[in-house]
């Protein structure tokens, strides 16, 4: 028994769990980027750092265009990674594994203060290898891959390094108080500091005082040794919990309820909620029981529920929610921690299963939930039985789920390390998702080195025009199309222009809408395409009869002046685009870059001092300051009759 109470059953227990964590994640590292990683990392050119200016610091941390927030933190890391290492995907991969294992490491921790405190009765050893098997399970479980091998999702195992921490300074300031010593100092230090720093990484972050106050609510009760403390205890959580819920929430409702909140969704927010329901039961099947043909990069194929009944499943979803929650009620008393589980599940999900006009599904956003699901699982097979019989069973079961759990991640790291079989899977396992059915014509097109004599070539056209003719499919089957066709002269039907211009023109535009157009300007602008003018120019008025959009208006006007040498024109978009979007300091440099070789002056002299005002500080000094050269070389020598601008991310 000694051994089990010694720190050395903890260093050892978090080296295995470390080492373990590479093992199985190691195959994943190659594979290369893909979807978000791209704007975010790979095509970011503020994180093409060489130099450690405190000006191109700032620039890179604030250069996300994942979230009005920017998450500086996730993007310094990213910044780190590319200083030392540049843009190769590899050590990006494995810094985020070490975020991953490291984070294991913190669950561990935290399991075992949390067991310590909820489940006093047991025996130390049995409290001990369930933390393990909570430890492990989350660390090794298939459902966190993605937050894992898709470089921008330490976006969220990042922030939840924070929420970790977070909790295990909370538990540890709230054990000092129940003792009856001073333990304010870590309590505000866990809800407050990590929860704002973890923010900075992903708005998930921000949900560790409702984590908290259910691990109250469950297993400490408010207990304290002094009435006093109590008494703040609750004035702390309506100053950090209710009040911050009140008003974000009310912030959030009113985004949500704007009239352009779901305009480039294919649902409703009605639709949303309803569907959600059925989105949480089966992330709880997949974290108990995962099937490798439910997960992948792109859930796009997930059937929305039009009604209560379209599908089925829908209002039994939702009544099922209820009997857990109401489940997660009456194991208060009886199961505390299989109540505290139940409750994190379903508290982890409160932001991205509510009104807010995100994507239905991905399975990153079980990063925390996945720990509620497998402490309540924990509790209910190695700590509640009594009997011997039923304690070898639980055992046996809990070894059998983190064998199973480890299995499944190392099929799929070995399935991530191969951008060809990682595409060749997701179209197999989701054949109706244009996203996975397009991930393969793309890649195929990659693997044509763009010679028409290469063997993928028709298999390309085929992947592609598959991708096409589903329901759903967006334009990017269309783009990659037209550049494997230019590149290797063969006709282009008209088709495929015809039906990129009317899906541009009666759909939403998003960001795939907005890479499709972009990678056709780019391949102009390389000499490697000649597309027709006509053809490029009716995709960008196509796009215009949705509104204007101050990113596609850019590209516009990036091509109608670097192709087509029409200054006015591209002055006229431009000066929207600013208008469009005041806080982007991108536009605005342009803008100044037109404007200077235009010799008009005074208006680029305000824009600079716009760009030095949006940059509170200093992240765009060097480039007002690059800008004020660049004009005042132009008064003393020709402007140049061409300016090369970022294609918007």
């Amino acid at each position: 028994m000694r051994a089990f109470s010694s720190p050395r059953f903890a260093w050892v227990s978090s080296i295995v769990l470390c080492v373990a964590t590479f093992a199985l994640y190691w195959p994943g590292r190659g594979g290369g980027f893909v979807l978000d990683d791209f704007p975010n990392i790979a095509d970011n050119t503020a994180l093409q750092l060489s130099r450690l200016s405190w000006n191109d610091w700032l620039a890179a941390m604030f250069s996300s265009p994942s979230s009005e927030m920017q998450r500086p933190l996730a993007m310094l890391s990213f910044a780190i990674n590319t200083y030392f290492t540049g843009f190769d995907p590899v050590p990006m991969k494995l810094t985020s594994i070490g975020v991953h294992a490291f984070n294991g490491v913190l669950v561990f921790l935290l399991a075992t203060r949390l067991l310590a405190m909820g489940a006093p009765s047991a025996s130390e050893a049995r409290r001990r290898w369930t933390s393990v098997f909570i430890a492990a399970a989350w660390t090794f479980h298939p459902i966190h891959l993605t937050a894992v091998l898709y470089v921008v999702q330490r976006m969220e195992s990042l922030c939840h390094t924070f929420v970790f921490l977070g909790l295990l300074l909370y538990l540890s300031g709230r054990a000092r108080q129940i003792a009856g010593q001073p333990g304010w100092g870590r309590v505000l230090t866990g809800l407050v500091f990590c929860a704002g720093i973890g923010t900075l990484a992903k708005e998930s972050a921000a949900l560790l005082p409702l984590f908290a106050f259910l691990l109250e609510a469950c297993v400490l009760r408010f207990a304290t040794a002094h009435p006093r403390t109590r008494h703040r205890l609750w004035a702390v959580y309506a100053l950090v919990l209710v009040l911050p819920a009140l008003a974000g929430g009310t912030w959030l409702l009113m985004h949500a309820l704007a009239p352009s909140a779901y305009a480039d969704r294919g649902f409703t927010m009605g639709e949303r909620l309803m569907t959600e329901g059925r989105v949480l039961v089966d992330y709880l099947r997949w974290t108990i029981f995962p099937s490798p043909r439910a997960f992948g990069l792109y859930h796009d194929d997930y059937v929305i529920s039009r009604g209560w009944l379209a599908p089925a499943t829908t209002l039994a979803s939702w009544v099922f929610l209820a009997a857990l929650a109401a489940l997660a009620l009456w194991l208060r008393r009886r199961r505390p921690l299989a109540s505290l589980g139940i409750a994190w599940f379903l508290a982890a999900h409160v932001l991205t299963a509510s009104f807010l006009p995100l994507e239905l599904v991905y399975e990153h956003r079980n990063y925390f939930a996945a720990l509620g699901v497998l402490l309540a699982m924990g509790d209910l097979l190695l700590l509640a039985p009594v009997h011997a019989p039923a304690q070898r069973i639980g055992a046996l079961l809990a070894t059998a789920a983190v064998l199973f759990y480890s299995a499944g991640t190392l099929a799929r790291a070995i399935e991530w390390g191969d951008a060809y079989r990682l595409a060749a899977s997701e179209a197999a396992k989701h054949p109706d998702s244009p996203r996975a059915t397009y991930g393969l014509g793309r890649m195929l097109v990659i693997m044509t080195g763009y010679r028409a004599d290469s063997p993928f070539v028709q298999p390309a056209f085929d992947a592609l025009e598959q991708s096409r003719r589903l329901p759903a499919s967006g334009v990017l089957p269309h783009s990659a199309y037209l550049l494997l066709a230019e590149h290797i002269k063969r006709p282009i039907p008209d088709l495929w222009w015809d039906d990129f211009e009317a899906r541009l023109r009666t759909r939403p535009i998003g960001p795939q809408e907005m890479n499709a157009v972009s990678s056709l300007v780019k391949c102009e602008r390389t000499r490697e395409c000649r597309f027709p003018p006509e053809r490029i120019d009716g995709l960008f008025e196509a796009a215009a009869a949705q509104g204007p959009r101050a990113d596609m208006l850019t590209m516009q006007g990036d091509f109608l002046l670097n192709e087509l040498g029409e200054r006015e024109r591209t002055l006229v978009l431009w000066r929207q685009a600013v208008a469009l979007a005041p806080t982007t300091a991108q536009y605005r440099i342009n803008l100044v870059k037109l404007l200077i070789s235009m010799e008009r002056y005074d208006e680029a002299r305000g824009q600079i001092a716009e760009i030095r005002r949006l940059g509170a500080l200093g992240q765009y000094d060097k480039a007002a300051a690059e800008l004020e050269t660049r004009m005042a070389d132009a008064q003393t020598a020709p402007a140049p009759s061409a300016i090369r601008v970022p294609s918007p991310q």
